[in-house]
């Protein structure tokens, strides 16, 4: 009976004594488990550029103010114009671009001109920027009509008159290459839409090759013609969002 009475003990001791050595999980006890630590809240520009992709093409439609300085008999004649023209940019990195111009100038004076310009852009902020400048530099060609006031009996080259005894207004036929430079702003109003302004400088020179009027200056006359111009348009950039599984922030 003694010895039953001890292995009965024995029994009922050794279970308590093994599971005292036994330690259960924290999540066993009841216990929250435990969370990561958030993570830093991502720059603000990082999240732009992650969630937009701006195409490399864009194009912009302005209205122009244009001032012209050429030479006639008595001078210099100066016209002032209002036009409008289109440009075609294309982005080759952040700060770097190609443009393309039409412009045209026919509204306000007797002067007439349409000009083609090849040229780059240079943009010294980030394009993540609402309001950032940049510069401008291009090759221009030039046609053009005015009506310039011409001696009537001499067959000096235009330009550099000498006699100035009698003039008539004739209508003159040019064509030209010359340069283009100016600068501007930018101002974003949305992620594909900005109002530009820019003021460019412009000097050209021109070679006469029609001329309505009864002179004798001669055809083929060279002269060298000053402009100012003044725009104010609107550029237009479509703006892709990646798809929500490839922007890690939504």
């Amino acid at each position: 009976m003694r010895n039953r009475a001890l292995l009965l003990s024995a029994l009922l001791i050794a279970p308590a004594v093994a599971s005292a050595q036994i330690r259960l999980p924290r999540g066993a006890r009841g216990g929250a488990p435990p969370t990561a630590a958030p993570l830093p809240p991502e720059a603000p520009v990082v999240a732009k550029a992650l969630a937009l992709k701006r195409s490399r093409w864009s194009s912009e439609a302005y209205t122009q103010i244009s001032a012209f300085q050429l030479p006639d008999g008595r001078g210099t004649t100066s016209y002032t114009s209002f036009g409008g023209g289109t440009r075609a940019d294309y982005r080759f990195t952040d700060h770097f671009s190609a443009t393309m111009d039409v412009t045209t100038s026919a509204l306000g004076s007797p002067l007439i001109a349409e000009t083609g310009e090849l040229g780059a852009r240079f943009r010294p902020g980030s394009l993540d920027q609402r309001l950032h400048t940049y510069v401008d530099a291009r090759a221009q060609f030039v046609h053009l009509y005015d009506t310039p006031n011409l001696p009537a009996t001499t067959g000096a080259i235009i330009g550099d008159f000498n006699q100035t005894s009698q003039f008539i207004t004739g209508q003159r036929y040019s064509r030209g290459f010359g340069g283009v430079a100016g600068g501007g702003f930018e101002f974003a109003f949305t992620n594909t839409l900005a109002l530009t302004s820019e003021l460019l400088a412009m000097r050209d020179r021109m070679s006469m090759y029609r001329l309505s009027s009864p002179t004798t200056v001669p055809l083929a006359s060279h002269y060298w013609m000053t402009s100012f111009r003044y725009t104010l348009g609107f550029k237009y950039n479509p703006v892709s969002a990646l798809h929500l599984a490839q922007n890690p922030t939504r």
